[in-house]
């Protein structure tokens, strides 16, 4: 079968052109859905990087931590002055 001819244009077969476009087609839906199921699979993947924290909850966090902290070194102070007078 040779093409058919179209004022002065060869054509190809139609049966070529419709395989080719159904493999074309085939090839693209294939890629699509490759791509969903790897986008997918890298979402359910738990990441080693540490979850951002503002700078203003840092601060936050910061004060919290040195008010809790110097709370617990003055008890701790009191309790050993307490023992040192208790064995004196």
């Amino acid at each position: 079968m040779s093409g058919v001819q179209v004022e002065g244009y060869n054509r190809a077969p139609l049966s070529r052109i419709r395989i080719g476009a159904l493999m074309n087609r085939k090839k693209k839906i294939n890629q699509t859905l490759k791509s969903k199921a790897k986008k997918a699979n890298a979402k359910l993947q738990s990441s080693n990087k540490p979850k951002y924290i503002a700078k203003a909850d840092r601060e936050l966090a910061a004060e919290a931590y040195s008010e809790s902290h110097a709370v617990d070194t003055a008890a701790v102070n009191s309790v050993t002055l307490d023992s040192e007078s208790a064995e004196s």
